[in-house]
């Protein structure tokens, strides 16, 4: 794929898995051995991980979701973006009831693109921060 496919694809990805919540998406345009190095301790690294989190976590917890691609940079088939992940606290997070705040979630991510599939991601975020203040 060339840069401007893979920048496509990235904000597929953003747009249509972490925004919407489509998880056939997710399926669709990663690899089957897809590893997320950035994995919480105890989460899966692999593409399970991952739809448990936009899914059971991000989606379940927040409604009105928006993902503002603050910056995207290519780099032969890595892809980089600065993110933010708006949202409201309108369901349980946890043992967290919902408090009806505001929430933004900074990102930082990093995708590796192998043969038209992401294959890898790693990550920077505040969303223990997030979490604290709700």
């Amino acid at each position: 794929m060339n840069t401007e496919q893979n920048l496509s694809l990235v904000v597929r990805y953003n747009k249509d898995v972490i925004e919407s919540g489509n998880m056939a998406i997710l399926k669709e345009i990663a690899s089957p051995d897809f590893i997320n190095h950035s994995a919480p301790e105890g989460m899966p690294s692999g593409l399970d991980g991952m739809e448990y989190f936009f899914k059971e976590i991000l989606h379940n917890a927040f409604s009105d979701i928006e993902v503002s691609i603050e910056d995207m940079v290519a780099n032969e088939n890595k892809v980089a973006t600065r993110k933010v992940i708006y949202g409201t606290h309108t369901g349980k997070l946890m043992d967290i009831l919902p408090s009806g705040k505001k929430i933004a979630i900074n990102v930082i991510d990093i995708l590796l693109i192998e043969n038209g599939k992401i294959k890898a991601h790693w990550g920077q975020n505040n969303f223990s921060e997030v979490i604290q203040s709700l």
